[in-house]
């Protein structure tokens, strides 16, 4: 049980974290009053009747994507400052309505807005291929002077970061302007959004659904547009899931394409298991491109000895692309419109003159999960586990159903263990590899999960994102029609088509190991069709 004490310390954060939200951006009390994670109720509706954000806040903040914002930074036709006051006030009402800060830099953003206003005028060129641009975090990076307390209640007693992470870094050096860090669930090893320290992140679209997670805040700051382009990190889902929920775009690339270093401390060192990567959340697919590239043309391994030195590769886009189809896994149904949104999806592409192959005998699912599981079990300490009994923190319910009894192998996790993990997977790899090389696949599409949101603590095994994790190949999701009550039937025990009613939908491509500008070319082609 948490203690008094450990109480104390969250209110306290609380308090500092909402007193950074000028008095002038608050929610009306009437509004407030409404919200709560049972909430049948639109975010962006909510904002509507808020009558905030003015006219112009509007157009800055919904018009365009980052590729687009960048065009008139660069040109000095739209100034920093206006873009960054824009993004900062639609994130401190995001925050109000979804419960998706952590951590708010709105003074600092600012400040760095004048400074790049006065760069660009005083030089006449830009600092780098973000100038000007607020980009968000997943609260796993650190940034010099913030705290990241990754949700946990005895993080509350860790001190501010005394360094950047690598990619903070990078980010600086190429002119972005960093606003706020955004809400995990507890240990990020659920895709879920609750936490001790922070509470209840809320899917902007519907607030009684969850946005997912791990990068819970992330999906729902660019699912309402309070950020058009975003960092976070992905384990077994928790760029794609969040991203599907929330109506966004998300990319999760070959491991350590991008740099990873000097994150706050979460997994012990040494860990052999499945490789954490960050990613990119994002209001377009070129979006996902544009940070991917931008990062990697920045050279990460120079600063960061566990990235890969592989240089960006400029892939030819492809007018026909050759598409594995897998819709669904008999061990891992999927749901009616998460059916409906890709069969729409494979016929779009077909009328667009795209090769659509549909696998017939695909591996199974099922092995996928159960070595996922058993990859992510190889902590002899049990580390993350200590970390909140130091607090008195009880697992959640979500955390606890993670892993249901058929997915569990109840084998120790010793040297054996991992050397069997190993041999399994290269086998697993193997069986997608034939599929690969008979088809002549460019990319597969799939679903990106077995649902859409669902209600709070309801999201299960992430099997369909989790699988590309195990294998180490990039994939993206890109959002696509929403579910419709009157068309998604019939209603299951486990599902139910009025409460996710007009939740997001969307599809999963993914590729092979290192193909991850394929994938991103891809993504592009793919989601251009979607959207005719």
């Amino acid at each position: 049980m948490i203690s008094p004490e450990w109480q104390e310390l969250i209110a306290q954060k609380r308090a500092a974290r909402d007193s950074y939200i000028p008095s002038a951006w608050r929610v009306p009390s009437q509004i407030m009053d409404k919200i709560h994670p049972e909430a049948n109720l639109s975010a962006f509706d909510l904002l509507k009747e808020s009558n905030l954000l003015t006219s112009r806040e509007i157009e800055i903040t919904e018009s365009w994507d980052a590729t687009a914002l960048l065009g008139f930074l660069a040109s000095a036709k739209i100034s920093s400052l206006e873009v960054t006051a824009a993004f900062c006030k639609r994130a401190a009402i995001a925050q109000q309505l979804t419960n998706c800060l952590t951590e708010i830099l709105f003074d600092k953003a600012l400040d760095r807005a004048r400074l790049l206003d006065e760069y660009l005028a005083r030089e006449g060129k830009t600092m780098g291929p973000f100038h000007g641009l607020p980009i968000s975090l997943k609260d796993t990076m650190m940034v010099k002077g913030e705290y990241a307390t990754l949700g946990f209640v005895s993080y509350l007693k860790k001190p501010p970061a005394e360094e950047n992470s690598v990619i903070v870094d990078m980010l600086l050096d190429a002119g972005a302007v960093l606003y706020v860090k955004t809400n995990v669930p507890q240990t990020l090893f659920i895709c879920e959004g609750y936490n001790n320290v922070f509470g209840q992140t809320m899917n902007p679209h519907k607030l009684c659904l969850t946005p997912s997670g791990s990068s819970s805040g992330e999906g729902a700051l660019v699912g309402f547009r309070g950020s058009v382009l975003g960092v976070g990190s992905d384990i077994g889902g928790s760029i794609r899931a969040p991203s599907l929920c929330c109506g966004a775009f998300g990319f999760k690339p070959t491991a350590n394409r991008l740099p990873y270093a000097k994150q706050q401390a979460l997994i012990p060192k040494g860990w052999p298991g499945i490789m954490p990567t960050l990613g990119p959340h994002a209001t377009s697919a070129r979006d996902l491109t544009l940070l991917f590239k931008s990062i990697v043309q920045g050279q990460p391994w120079v600063r960061d000895s566990t990235a890969q030195a592989v240089a960006w590769r400029d892939v030819p886009r492809k007018s026909k692309l050759r598409i594995g189809v897998w819709p669904s896994d008999p061990d891992f149904p999927v749901t009616p419109p998460v059916s409906r949104a890709l069969a729409s999806a494979v016929e779009k592409l077909k009328a667009a003159g795209h090769e659509v192959k549909l696998l017939t005998q695909p591996p199974s699912l099922k092995t996928a999960a159960i070595l996922g599981g058993r990859s992510l079990d190889l902590d002899p300490d049990q580390s993350i586990f200590k970390i909140l009994a130091e607090a008195g923190e009880e697992p959640i319910p979500a955390l606890r159903e993670l892993r249901p009894d058929e997915l569990v192998s109840g084998r120790e996790a010793n040297l054996a263990e991992i050397w069997s993990i190993n041999a399994d997977k290269e086998d697993y790899r193997e069986e997608w590899g034939r599929i690969w090389r008979e088809e002549k696949l460019d990319v597969l599409l799939c679903p990106g999960g077995r649902t859409t949101a669902v209600p709070h603590g309801k999201y299960g095994v992430p099997a369909y994102t989790i699988i590309w994790n195990l294998l180490d190949f990039p994939s993206s999701v890109v959002p696509y029609l929403q579910a419709d009550k009157s068309l998604d039937l019939p209603a299951t025990e486990n599902y139910d088509p009025v409460v996710v009613d007009k939740a997001p939908v969307g599809v999963q491509i993914v590729g092979w190991r290192f193909q991850d500008e394929e994938v991103l070319m891809a993504t592009e082609v793919i989601a251009e069709v979607l959207a005719r």
